[in-house]
C-alpha cells in the first residue's frame, strides 16, 4: 500500500540514454549554426547582387557617415593591422590548437574557417561585385571578415565557462574594426556589416557542417554493424 500511495517510481536515465541526449543536443545545435550561417552568408549575396547593378552609396551609409565621420586616430589604425592575412592564419591556428583536445573537427573548423572566408571574399566576392571606393574593391570588408570569422572561431574554440568573455572579447575586436575601415574611408558601411556578417557566416557553415558531416560518417558503420549482427 506505501509503495502505491507513493505513485510510480522513476525510471533513472542510463548511461547509454544520457549519451544520445548529449549527443542529439550537439546534432541539434551543429544544424541551428548550419542554419544561421547559411542565412548570414546568403544575405551578402543578395545584397551584393543589389551593389553590383547599384554601387551608389544608400541611406544607411550616408547616416552612418556623418555620425562617424573621417578619422585619422592613431587606435583606429593601429587595430587594422590585424587584418593581414599572415596574421588571420597564425591566429586561426592558435584557436584550432584550443579546440582540438576536445573537440577534433571544431579545430578543423576553426583553423581553415577564417582563412577561407577571407579568401573567398577577396578573390570571389569583391570581383564578383564589383562595388569600388577609392579605386579599390570594397564589398565586403575584407577587415572585417577576417575579424568577425576569427572572434567566431574563438567563441566556438573555447571551453563553456570562458565563451560569455570570448564573445564580448571578439564582438568588441569585430566592431572596432568596423569602425576603424568606415572612420578611415576604406570602406563604407555597408561594406563593413557584410564582411561581419559573412566572416562570421562562414564560419558557423565550416563548423555545422563538419559536425553534421563527421558524426554521420562516424555513425554509419556503426548502423551497418548492428544491422549485420542482428540479422546473423
Amino acid at each position: 500500500m506505501d509503495s502505491l500511495a507513493a505513485g510510480p517510481t522513476r525510471a533513472v536515465p542510463t548511461a547509454r540514454e544520457d549519451g544520445r541526449a548529449a549527443a542529439a543536443h550537439r546534432e541539434h545545435r551543429a544544424r541551428t549554426e548550419l542554419l544561421v550561417g547559411a542565412v548570414l552568408v546568403l544575405a551578402v549575396a543578395v545584397v551584393g547582387v543589389v551593389f553590383a547593378f547599384r554601387p551608389s552609396p544608400v541611406f544607411i551609409d550616408r547616416w552612418v557617415l556623418d555620425l562617424v565621420g573621417p578619422s585619422g586616430n592613431g587606435a583606429l589604425t593601429r587595430v587594422t593591422v590585424l587584418r593581414y592575412p599572415a596574421v588571420i592564419v597564425v591566429a586561426s591556428a592558435l584557436v584550432a590548437a584550443v579546440a582540438f583536445p576536445t573537440d577534433r573537427l571544431r579545430s578543423l573548423a576553426c583553423l581553415v574557417g577564417p582563412p577561407l572566408a577571407l579568401l573567398t571574399c577577396e578573390l570571389v566576392l569583391k570581383p564578383l561585385v564589383g562595388r569600388h571606393l577609392g579605386g579599390g574593391l570594397s564589398y565586403p570588408s575584407g577587415s572585417t571578415v577576417g575579424a568577425a570569422a576569427l572572434a567566431t572561431a574563438a567563441a566556438l574554440a573555447v571551453p563553456a565557462r570562458w565563451r560569455t568573455a570570448t564573445i564580448v572579447v571578439g564582438v568588441a575586436y569585430s566592431v572596432w574594426m568596423a569602425v576603424a575601415v568606415v572612420a578611415l574611408q576604406w570602406h563604407l558601411p555597408t561594406d563593413a556589416v557584410a564582411g561581419l556578417a559573412y566572416g562570421t557566416g562562414v564560419v558557423l557553415v565550416m563548423d555545422g557542417a563538419l559536425a553534421v558531416g563527421g558524426r554521420a560518417l562516424v555513425a554509419r558503420p556503426t548502423r551497418k554493424h548492428g544491422t549485420a549482427s542482428g540479422g546473423g
